[in-house]
């Protein structure tokens, strides 16, 4: 590990890599927080139920979660129109929750969406960057022997 007095680059290599590859697991919660406590009406965390807010003329609120949007969509009609992919993602994610909860198709509806949402993006995004994190270790480790 150590080297007269010096870390190895190997040993640093590891070390940045490991830092870098769990950043993402502290930063994005700290900033997703922070981005929730600011502002002039800072939102209550953790919430203990689903918020029941007026619709905003200016920009989307919990009204256009709970009851559909209706504000003119920034993004192009493949994207947000019903008939699009958030249509077709929003009928796929009622199609699992009835399937995995017929009695209750909402709850149903709930846990696929956390599921993927809060669990399976995520993994699959983090285990994305991690590999890119290997490979880039792998790639500075490789060319520290060589010199």
């Amino acid at each position: 590990m150590w080297d007269d007095g010096e870390m190895k680059p190997s040993t640093r290599a590891v070390i940045t890599s490991w830092l870098l590859a769990l950043a993402p697991l502290v930063l994005v919660p700290l900033v997703f927080v922070a981005v929730l406590r600011s502002g002039a009406r800072p939102i209550p965390f953790p919430r203990v139920e689903v918020p029941d807010e007026p619709f905003v003329r200016d920009h989307c609120t919990w009204s256009c979660a709970n009851h559909g949007c209706r504000h003119v969509a920034a993004l192009p009609p493949i994207l947000t129109d019903d008939t699009g992919l958030f249509g077709w993602a929003v009928r796929e994610l009622h199609k699992s929750g009835d399937a995995i909860s017929p009695e209750d198709s909402f709850r149903g509806y709930r846990a696929i969406n956390l599921a993927i949402f809060c669990a399976a993006w995520p993994a699959v995004m983090f285990a994305l960057w991690a590999g890119t994190i290997r490979a880039r270790s792998r790639r500075h480790g490789l060319a520290g022997v060589r010199s």
